[in-house]
Order: C-alpha cells, then sequence, then structure tokens
C-alpha cells in the first residue's frame, strides 16, 4: 500500500473515530431471514454462486514442489489439485474414469502418480491415464480420452481460485477488479502457511462472512478477549464491484494518527479486510493473513464447512518463532470458536422460532449490508464480471 494510500485511507478512519462511529449507512438495511434457513434459496445460491463463480480454495505455498497435491470437496465434487513440472497447477474432478470411484482420499501430499484403490487405474499429475490393469480387457477405448477430468483453477497474488465447475472459466484478474491490485500489495505468495484447519459448524454459511464485516459487536462479544485491542467504532468500508474492504482500526491508532504517520503504521494500526465474493475473508493482521472460506455442507442450509489458513509472511518459520505462532494461532482460532461461532449457532437455532422475518443491519453495519447485497443482485442476475 503506497504512502499516499495510507494517508487518505488512515484519514477516512480518523474522521470516523472521531464522530465515533463506523462509516454510518443511509439506512438500516433488512435481511429475510429465509435467506438464512430456506432449503430452496440455499439451492439457488449453490447453482449461482458456488457452482458458477471462481472461489477461492488453497495458497500458492501450498504447491511448493511438483507432485504436491490437495483434495478439495466444494458442494459435493471432490476435486484434486497439483503442481506441474512446468510450476503450473492443474485440477481435475477427483474421480476414476473407469467406475467414478474416488481416486485419491489424503487431503493433501506429493507424488507422482494417483492410483485407483477399485481397479489400480493409474494417472499421472498431469491428469493423463498412465497404466490400466488386464489392458485386454479395454481395447475399445481411447486413453487419451480417459484422464482425469479438468476443473479450471487459477492462481493469483498467492492464492489458488478453483471452477467454476459449471460453464466457462472466468478471468481471474477482471472477475477481482481492482481488489486484484489490492491483493498483490501484499505480496501474499512470498509467505507461507503456518497451519490450516477445515472444520463443521452449525450455522449457515453466510454467518461466517457476516463474522468479519462489523466491529459493532467487539466492546461487547469480546470484552475480556481482544476488545481492549481493537477498536469498536472506527470502520470504514469500501465496495469494488462484487468485493469488498473493511478497516477496522487497533486500539494503537487513535494515538499513532496524533503523530507523523511514517510508512507501514497504517498497515501495522489498522487491521484490513478483503471481502472476495461469494465466499471468502483475506485479513492482513499486522503481521500475518488470515484466509477463511466458508461453504455450504451440502443441502442443509443449518450446516457449513469453514476453512481457515493463518499465512506468515515469511516461506518457513524458525523454529525459535514457532511459540509465538501457535499463540498466534491460538488467539486467531480460539476466540472465533469461542466467542462468534458459539454466538452464530444460538443465531441459526433463533432464526427457525419464527420471532422475526428479517435482521436488521444497522447503520453502522455497513459491511453486512454490502455482502448481503451483492448475493441478492448476484442471485437475480447470473455471473457477470465485477468490472461491469
Amino acid at each position: 500500500m503506497d504512502a499516499q494510500t495510507e494517508r487518505q485511507l488512515g484519514e477516512r478512519v480518523g474522521a470516523a473515530l472521531d464522530a465515533n462511529t463506523n462509516g454510518p449507512a443511509a439506512a438500516e438495511y433488512r435481511q429475510p431471514i429465509t435467506h438464512y434457513i430456506d432449503r430452496d434459496h440455499l439451492a439457488r445460491e449453490r447453482d449461482l454462486l458456488f457452482r458458477r463463480q471462481p472461489l477461492i480454495v488453497a495458497a500458492s505455498s501450498e504447491f511448493e514442489k511438483a507432485g504436491d497435491f490437495r483434495t478439495m470437496e466444494l458442494d459435493g465434487v471432490s476435486v484434486l489439485i497439483v503442481r506441474q513440472r512446468d510450476g503450473s497447477l492443474r485440477a481435475f474432478h477427483n474421480v476414476c474414469r473407469h467406475r467414478g470411484t474416488r481416486v485419491v482420499d489424503e487431503e493433501a501430499g506429493c507424488r507422482p502418480t494417483f492410483t485407483c484403490k477399485f481397479h489400480s487405474w493409474v494417472y499421472g499429475a498431469d491428469g493423463a491415464l498412465r497404466h490400466v490393469p488386464g489392458a485386454e480387457g479395454f481395447t475399445g477405448i481411447d486413453r487419451a480420452e480417459h484422464g482425469l477430468t479438468p476443473v479450471p483453477v487459477a492462481e493469483r497474488h498467492g492464492l489458488v481460485w478453483l471452477g467454476p465447475m459449471v460453464g466457462d472459466p472466468v478471468d481471474i484478474d477482471a472477475f477481482l477488479g481492482p481488489v486484484g491490485d489490492m491483493l498483490a500489495d501484499f505480496h501474499i505468495g512470498r509467505g507461507g502457511v503456518f497451519r490450516f484447519q477445515r472444520f463443521a459448524e452449525a450455522m449457515n454459511w453466510k454467518l461466517v462472512i457476516d463474522t468479519f464485516l462489523e466491529i459493532y459487536h467487539v466492546p461487547y462479544l469480546h470484552a475480556k478477549t481482544i476488545a481492549p485491542y481493537i477498536e469498536g467504532r472506527g470502520g470504514v468500508n469500501d465496495v469494488f464491484g462484487r468485493h469488498g474492504r473493511f478497516l477496522a482500526p487497533r486500539a494503537s491508532y487513535d494515538a499513532v494518527r496524533q503523530q507523523p504517520m511514517q510508512p507501514g503504521d497504517f498497515t501495522r494500526h489498522v487491521i484490513v479486510i478483503h471481502r472476495i465474493f461469494p465466499n471468502a475473508i483475506v485479513i492482513w493482521n499486522r503481521d500475518h493473513f488470515e484466509l477463511w472460506t466458508s461453504v455450504p455442507d451440502g443441502n442443509d442450509p443449518d450446516r457449513c464447512i469453514v476453512r481457515l489458513w493463518l499465512i506468515t509472511t515469511e516461506r518457513q518459520v524458525a523454529e525459535a518463532d514457532r511459540a509465538t505462532w501457535d499463540k498466534n494461532w491460538d488467539i486467531t482460532f480460539n476466540t472465533v470458536q469461542s466467542e462468534d461461532f458459539p454466538m452464530a449457532r444460538t443465531i441459526q437455532r433463533g432464526f427457525h422460532s419464527g420471532a422475526q422475518t428479517h435482521v436488521v443491519f444497522g447503520r453502522n453495519e455497513k459491511g453486512l449490508h454490502d455482502f448481503h447485497e451483492s448475493l441478492r443482485l448476484a442471485l437475480e442476475q447470473p455471473y457477470a464480471a465485477a468490472a461491469e
């Protein structure tokens, strides 16, 4: 982030702090409860948001060398992503072309070939069918046409995008628009994944994203944990096509801004949260990144799968620093798991009570307005490039 941008954003955050507000919207926003609990609504989301959009599914640094792979379950579809010898990434349906069994069960690893356990058909890292036991029984098939079925995959700014699963590949640069330059400024690709975790939650997938788009709750829900370090006011939100950016000042920022700002002061004292449509949150948190994604867990609107990556700015963490990064992970993971998500689970249960028909997002929760408005527009009209 250049000095001029830091100065401009710093002035906006400072103005919001002086006004004791969170960049207020013009009016409250009413979000229908059915959007969190209705199976028909979820079916439309799965079709238009999770099958017809590119989705962040990994960090590039998880694929260091040729043969490094990761499997990903995405809306009922198992996908295999593999680093190629030429340095590119390729992705395939994790489905044997013989009888449709899953080829790879492991979540991650490194190997040059993949063998189906059912009949030992062997596929290369490039997806090509390499070996068929009892080949005399399959003389009528063309092996070149029976490799693993490809899935669109792309790398940008240290992150891996998968899909769309339906329709043509998407130009990621056009999809991101100006947010691409913002992510590029962070050089996420230079870092490494310190820890990754996948876990199931008893809540709608959107409640995970909602967690990170307002700081109104910080002084109350997090009074004994992070509230002494993060303001509950001064938040600033911007929209870039279907994506967004939310700035959350640390408690230290108010004092720092009273002095001449030095390069880097802004990003040391303000948490920068990028919302990447439709289901990802990328957070710059002083000296590391958090990547959160949330996807529906099948056709149940009350269930989702959450993935969290903690990405350091260095490729490898020195052994002497591991205790510090373990602590960073514990703060990140435990705060959300012990405070935010238990609250979200009660919200999900409350949605089924019939007590209300709409959620009211206040004028001080504009990040939530913009997120849900982006979904509403996308569900009304299938994918168009973010720049349009």
